[in-house]
């Protein structure tokens, strides 16, 4: 009995030491951190890391230091060189890559070229060498080097490919030991999170380059829309974050990051009226980049599907016009070809499309973020209210690949037009009406319709619906209903009361012909 009792005692105390052993072990990988919670994701071509380490510690108590020391490493120095068209001024919002094309005192296009050096950022996002940049940092280089901030240097560096649509572009270098970022979510990042941009700028021409710059400041805005891309690419996807972290030249490419150290966006651009800082900063969000890398990295180039329209963001006179709940929608104002999927689909001019599969549509960014989560080939259901019965529907729309078109440019709205008034602030003329000179100012034939905008008032109904009057254009119907003449338009317009909302379908003139509008218009109250 007593040896059964010896032994059981045995058998318990071990099991009570190897308890407390276990627990304090618990304890002290908990304390020292050596079981790091991660973010699990699927793994993919690029070896993106998603997430901080456990390590990061957001709390800032010694300010970003601990951030930028961490991030740094990985941020690279892009020295580009290549042959380029330039303008003969410089036009400071865009940076380099986005600047219009030269015009001759004919208004023609005159293209000059020379060769040129730049520099930009970019940053790692695997080991294998992969760095993230902005696709108008590499443009028309005919070579690009990569800096590391170790002082590796990196000659005529992989461009493993390019996007204008989102402003992403991918290279590699043959390197090893490389700092990665993590990745973070810029569809979970929040208005008013706290934010670093850091690039790597270099000016090799200066005495003593510019290295590593880090700025901070907060997400002021998410989905924003600059057409900025737009200036070179008619297909371009602009969903931008917005911050008033300082943004600089030689700073686009590199990583915004949160307070982590995770990448959430690459900094792109500034908004500014003398080319200097004044807090509108632009960064692509790192979940479209991680699609245009993927994509580049799997296929070669970018799939991408397309519905085939011109669309702008609902105001407030649309929504009012339409009878929406909240300003929010995106317009059809064109097709970008005949066989358009949405023209095909039963989408009209007019239409507002206010979800996709189900989801709500806030405005432009959002329904291309929705669109770009389809493949070409699959078909998609749109949701819309109607102009011509207000009503709401469905239409079923099949994808097709963004480069197979593109949409028709857009045109850059006439200066304001004297003042006049009718209820529309408007003065118009039957086509009979013009003169010789006026039918060959403003274009228009015959065939191009009755009712002609000859001037008007910048403060009436539709200055301040349209921002400027566009003398010489042409108004084709209001609410769905032709102008035949000037009849028609004196009867509706005549008809209308302050607070009523209309719709106004026109066409004017461009360089490439002409181009058909849709604007909501409220009479505003006296």
């Amino acid at each position: 009995m007593k040896r059964m009792s010896d032994s059981l005692r045995t058998r318990l105390n071990l099991l009570i030491a190897t308890a407390i052993a276990f627990a304090f072990g618990l304890g002290l990988a908990s304390a020292l951190s050596l079981t790091p919670i991660t973010i699990a994701a699927e793994d993919t071509d690029a070896g993106w890391v998603i997430g901080a380490p456990t390590a990061a510690d957001p709390t800032m108590e010694n300010g970003f230091a601990e951030v930028a020391e961490r991030v740094s490493p990985a941020v690279v120095t892009l020295y580009v060189s290549g042959v380029r068209e330039v303008p003969s001024f410089n036009p400071f919002p865009f940076p380099p890559g986005f600047e219009p094309e030269p015009e001759d005192e004919e208004g023609e296009e005159r293209p000059r070229t020379r060769t040129e050096v730049w520099s930009g950022s970019g940053f790692i996002v695997s080991d294998d060498g992969y760095v993230v940049t902005n696709n108008h940092v590499v443009a028309d280089a005919d070579q690009v080097d990569v800096e590391l901030q170790d002082g590796r240097r990196f000659d005529a560096a992989e461009v493993v490919g390019r996007d204008p649509q989102t402003d992403v572009a991918l290279l590699r270098v043959e390197a090893d030991d490389l700092t990665v970022l993590p990745i973070g979510s810029s569809d979970a990042t929040a208005v008013g999170e706290w934010v670093l941009a850091i690039g790597s700028p270099g000016f090799r021409q200066a005495r003593t380059p510019l290295l590593t710059t880090v700025t901070a400041g907060i997400v002021s805005a998410k989905g924003r829309n600059i057409d900025i891309l737009r200036v070179q690419n008619r297909l371009a996807i602009e969903d931008f974050i917005q911050t008033d972290a300082v943004i600089n030249r030689g700073n686009s490419g590199g990583p915004l990051v949160n307070v982590a150290g995770e990448v959430i966006g690459i900094n792109t651009a500034i908004v500014s009226s003398t080319g200097s800082y004044e807090g509108y900063g632009f960064a692509v969000p790192i979940e479209l980049a991680r699609e245009v890398v993927d994509d580049l990295i799997e296929f070669g180039e970018v799939r991408r599907a397309l519905i085939g329209v011109g669309i702008t963001d609902v105001n407030a006179a649309d929504a009012e016009y339409y009878g929406l709940e909240r300003v929010e929608g995106a317009l059809i104002q064109n097709f970008s070809f005949d066989d358009s999927p949405a023209r095909l689909g039963g989408l009209e001019k007019g239409d507002v499309i206010v979800g996709v599969a189900g989801e709500a549509v806030g405005g432009v960014s959002e329904l291309q973020r929705r669109i770009r989560g389809f493949e070409p080939g699959e078909t998609v259901r749109l949701d819309i209210v109607r102009r011509s019965t207000l009503q709401r529907e469905s239409a079923e729309v099949r994808l097709i690949s963004a480069d197979e078109d593109s949409p028709p440019p857009l045109a850059v709205r006439p200066e304001p037009a004297p003042e006049t008034g009718d209820q529309l602030g408007l003065e118009v003329k039957e086509y009979g009406e013009l003169s010789g000179a006026e039918r060959r100012e403003y274009a228009v034939t015959p065939g191009t319709g009755s009712i002609v905008i000859v001037g008007g008032n910048p403060r009436g109904a539709v200055g301040r619906g349209l921002g400027t009057i566009p003398a010489g254009a042409v108004i084709l119907d209001i609410n769905g209903e032709e102008m035949q003449g000037r009849a028609d338009y004196d009867r509706i317009v005549s008809g209308l009361r302050p607070g009523d909302a209309l719709s106004l379908r026109f066409n004017f003139r461009t360089r490439t012909g002409r181009q058909e509008g849709i604007r909501s218009i409220v009479i505003p109250e006296r």
